[in-house]
């Protein structure tokens, strides 16, 4: 009897631990599946009872959905940016072969400068989207004033274009990725807006809002889907580049606990901006 007795616990132990383990093999052979590069592959939820494994299952199909995502957003931004990136590159073999022929004049550099600028924005672009994916987002101590100066002094207009208000002149941001969302802000305004008039910094007792006022049309619309990926302006206007650049304001300012806006101003143009957390 007792012999009986081990074999049968023997036995229903090992049904148990069979009925157990069938669950982590499956969640393994998707993982596997997903390292390997498949990331159409997903845990059948339906399969599990809402305890631990069914949690583990439900965290690997988040998972699968991220990375997904992300390297579907990779690759489109990639496309993109080679895309882009033929146009200066055509030009620049352009200019050379007229120069070659007939020789450089200063307008021959002027129209390799502005090629290079153009490069030289796509491929800031791809380096801030990148370092934002990575979350690479490296805070310090600034001073806003200093940060207002220098991206006044970068879209080339007068200091006295740049007003600042409240008493507080310390944030805890990222210098690089803060520079490039007003160098985005100055070039929408640059495109869309018929150029930029002032940076209005308000400093609040929680975050600091940085606003571009250009002398556009204003806001006709929702202003909020201006920030969406790849969009190119309102009214099919500003066909030109990638329409990265207010998307990439937006992720900038989430990446700092902020908020982006565009709304009209009072008399005409628009108020276009985002926020960052001070602290």
């Amino acid at each position: 009897l007792i012999v009986i007795g081990l074999g049968a616990v023997w036995k229903i132990s090992g049904m148990v631990a069979r009925r157990l383990a069938r669950p982590l093999d499956d969640l393994t052979e998707i993982v596997r599946r997903i390292g390997t590069g498949d990331l159409k592959a997903r845990a059948d939820l339906d399969c599990y009872e809402p305890d631990e494994i069914g949690v583990v299952a439900d965290a690997v199909n988040d998972m699968a959905v991220r990375i997904e995502k992300q390297m579907e957003d990779q690759r489109e931004l990639l496309a993109t940016v080679s895309h882009e990136l033929r146009t200066p590159l055509a030009r620049l073999r352009i200019i050379s072969e007229i120069a070659r022929d007939t020789g450089a004049t200063p307008n021959t550099f002027d129209e390799l400068d502005r090629e290079v600028v153009e490069m030289d924005a796509l491929v800031g672009e791809l380096l801030a989207s990148s370092r934002l994916e990575f979350g690479q987002v490296a805070k310090r101590d600034l001073s806003i004033r200093d940060i207002g100066t220098r991206g006044v002094e970068r879209a080339g207009l007068a200091a006295t274009a740049l007003s600042v208000t409240g008493e507080a002149d310390r944030v805890s941001a990222d210098p690089t990725l803060l520079q490039r969302a007003l160098a985005n802000l100055f070039d929408n305004a640059k495109k869309h807006g018929k150029g930029a008039d002032a940076l209005e910094i308000t400093v609040g007792p929680a975050d600091v809002k940085f606003d571009v006022l250009d002398r556009g049309p204003g806001i006709t619309g929702d202003g909020q889907a201006l920030f969406k990926k790849f969009n190119r302006g309102q009214n099919g206007d500003g066909a030109d580049g990638l329409g990265l650049g207010l998307a990439l304001v937006k992720r900038i300012a989430e990446a700092h606990g902020g908020a982006v806006w565009a709304v009209s101003r009072d008399g005409g143009g628009a108020r276009v901006g985002f926020s960052v957390k001070r602290a």
